[in-house]
């Protein structure tokens, strides 16, 4: 009933913050359709409202649930609640320009005229919301993505009653209208009354009047005095007239002990909330503390099911009042979260001013905080110089066909870098998933940039050698004149590719990416030098036979540079003496990578000096008279997850000096010639810091 308020009726109360909460519907914006007002009056506040901009406590109404606000144009609405001696004050402004595009007996025309037109739909299991396809909506008024049309339902279990704000839209119009959600059947409705009461589980006081009373057995009282009980154990109240007489009846209560309220929120499922303990148990909501809640007597469960709309998140912490065969025993409370709305598309950051780019493009990907992020990025896609200068837009029918590849988490700025000779275009997609499994819509990026890929292919020919992938290079001679120009050069190697007969010199940065069974084959007097940059290498198989070679021999020398191998193969077959990888003043990581060395009198994977050096799921085996998977002197080591083996007469799996070490879950295996006594898998001086050295396996020492 509407009643308007006199000022006077309400002077001297205080003003308050507003509660940003108050009001459910309307909210600022600009609709096309007339808005309902919603308030929350779950505090128990008296709320007024007036819709002409006018003081609600002067010429205002009272609020007693949701009422149409039919106008159109701008609209301002004013609310007061008061409670207390308090008075909180909240004014909305939004616009209305009624619209339904649709015709009346189409799909969409049918749902904006008797659903989102009246501002209100009552939602239940036997009435579930159907939005057609035509159109997208999003759940609540914050920051969401908007989703395709569909069949709306919950639980049926869901005892979660509350207002829920939708918006509607088909990209040019918007609607908003309010879901009113609810609860299932009520549970049992009966409560006792008893001659004492409980509060706070523990506090336990008898009331009854002309009664005496004892608790598990003791001396019969008439006291009114609280006491804490334990509720860790039960208790037996009993209690008679206290005017004693033999045959009175006395009466008993078990008090059983305090029972346990357990939440299950599985992602993008509903919350279960359970009792564990005394099947006697019941409980009865008292506070979603969900926004837009109502609270409506729901009965005595053993279990609250809260559910919500594929598209929208709910959570808090819920009270339930507990009753043993009808009597209160206390409040507990849970907190719960049930999450089904999709994050926001992540949202590209790209180095590159417009479509075109001459240079490689660094693209950055941002989504929600604690999102992770997922992406795919395509292969390049040759166009021709005329199309890169302009003949084409990102938006061309060229580009759709480009897939984007598999996804795969995202973990740092991603570089795009340019062909060779000659323009490609790159696809990216990206998409996120948040902590709860919801997964967003994908975001795409797209990009024209000149290429500095080469190409070589052993197995290629032809006059022309360009490097490109069309026209790859057919030997390393060829590769050097490129090697070392400046900037980064991603190397494409396919075939098996024979190093010159010489020490190879590369001092820019590299990265060499193997296709199919990709080889690299050196002589006995080929070796390469990484000096001031970095190398890396990937899928590919690195071979070198020196074994006429009498002097010292190595594959692979850095000096203050880095390495970086991953799914790769390395072996070196030496003469007398060989190290498969020396390193000074240098970083060198292995990953998923086979090293195998081999020579008469001694070998070693690898020597490094002042060095850091990472091995992560690797296999290295020594073979020689004295064998040494690494001799490390100073800087750090860390090997992980590693088949270690050395064969021969003597040999160790390390020798670490002056190092810091960190070896974890390795096997450690030698196969000598006969057993020495004393010799152990990994050596350390006395300057040696062991950081980690656990869960390591060792057999033959």
């Amino acid at each position: 009933m509407l009643k308007k308020i006199l000022l006077s009726c309400l002077l001297g109360f205080s003003c308050c913050l507003v509660w940003a909460q108050r009001v459910i519907s309307p909210v600022t914006g600009n609709f096309n359709n007339k808005q309902v007002l919603v308030l929350d009056t779950s505090d128990g506040s008296e709320c007024f409202y007036s819709f002409s901009g006018t003081d609600p406590l002067t010429s205002g109404f009272a609020y007693d649930g949701p009422v149409l606000i039919d106008a159109v144009g701008r609209v301002n609405v004013r609310v007061a609640a008061v409670k207390d001696g308090h008075k909180e004050e909240i004014e909305v402004n939004f616009n209305v320009l009624e619209s339904n595009p649709y015709a009346p007996e189409s799909e969409e025309g049918a749902f904006i005229s008797k659903v989102v037109n009246s501002g209100l739909y009552v939602f239940s299991s036997e009435s579930p919301l159907s939005i057609p396809s035509g159109l997208e909506y999003a759940m609540g008024d914050g920051a969401a993505p908007y989703l395709s049309g569909k069949v709306l339902s919950l639980d049926d279990r869901n005892r979660l009653c509350r207002y829920l704000p939708c918006h509607i839209s088909d990209g040019k119009n918007n609607w908003r209208f309010v879901i009113f959600v609810t609860g299932s059947e009520i549970g049992t409705l009966s409560k006792n009354s008893v001659p004492f009461m409980i509060e706070n589980w523990s506090t336990f006081t008898f009331t009854g009047k002309n009664l005496i009373w004892n608790i598990d057995g003791g001396e019969w009282s008439a006291s009114k005095i609280p006491l804490q009980l334990d509720r860790s154990v039960k208790h037996t109240v009993c209690w008679q007239s206290v005017a004693y007489e033999h045959g009175n009846p006395v009466y008993t209560y078990v008090i059983p002990p305090e029972p346990e309220l357990k939440v299950f929120c599985r992602n993008g499922e509903y919350a279960l909330f359970s009792i564990y303990g005394d099947l006697r148990y019941r409980m009865e909501l008292k506070s979603s503390g969900a926004s837009g809640q109502i609270l409506d007597c729901s009965g005595l469960v053993t279990q609250a099911v809260f559910d919500t709309f594929e598209g929208d998140s709910v959570k808090g912490q819920a009270v339930f009042d507990f009753f043993c065969d009808g009597v209160f025993q206390g409040a507990k409370t849970a907190s719960y979260n049930v999450d089904k709305k999709p994050p926001m598309a992540p949202v590209f950051t790209s180095s590159a001013e417009t479509f075109y780019a001459r240079d490689k493009v660094t693209v950055q990907i941002s989504a929600e905080e604690n999102d992770t992020i997922f992406v795919a990025v395509s292969e390049p896609f040759k166009i021709t110089e005329e199309e890169a200068e302009g003949g084409v837009s990102k938006d061309d029918p060229l580009f759709d066909k480009v897939e984007a590849g598999n996804f795969s988490e995202y973990k740092a700025p991603l570089v795009l870098d340019s062909g060779s000779e000659s323009a490609v275009f790159y696809k990216v997609r990206s998409y996120s998933k948040d902590d709860n499994g919801n997964f967003s819509a994908v975001s795409e990026y797209r990009v024209i940039i000149d290429a500095y890929n080469f190409y070589i292919d052993s197995e290629a020919s032809g006059d022309v050698c360009d490097g490109s992938k069309k026209y790859p290079f057919n030997s390393f001679e060829q590769v050097t004149e490129v090697l070392n120009r400046g900037g980064f050069i991603h190397l494409f190697v396919k075939g098996s590719v024979v190093l010159p007969e010489k020490e190879i010199l590369i001092s820019s940065q590299c990265s060499l990416t193997g296709i199919g069974d990709a080889r690299i084959i050196a002589g006995e007097k080929s070796s390469i030098f990484v000096k001031n940059t970095v190398f890396e290498a990937e899928n590919i198989l690195f071979e070198k036979s020196a074994a006429t070679f009498d002097q010292n021999s190595s594959f692979f020398n850095v000096s203050s540079g880095s390495l970086h191998f991953k799914n790769c193969e390395i072996t070196g077959v030496f003469g007398e003496n060989g190290t498969l990888f020396n390193s000074v003043n240098s970083f060198v990581f292995f990953a998923n990578t086979g090293l195998t060395v081999q020579a008469q009198t001694y070998c070693c994977a690898l020597s490094s000096l002042d060095s850091r050096t990472e091995v992560k799921k690797c296999r290295v085996s020594a073979v020689a008279q004295t064998a040494v998977n690494f001799s490390v002197n100073g800087g750090k080591f860390e090997c992980r997850n590693s088949s270690l083996r050395v064969s021969g007469h003597l040999g160790r799996i390390a020798e670490l000096t002056a190092t810091t070490s960190s070896m974890t879950e390795n096997s450690y295996n030698g196969d000598f010639d006969k057993k020495i006594r004393g010799v152990v898998p990994v050596w350390c001086d006395k300057s040696t810091v062991i950081l980690e050295d656990s869960k390591n396996v060792s057999a033959g020492f």
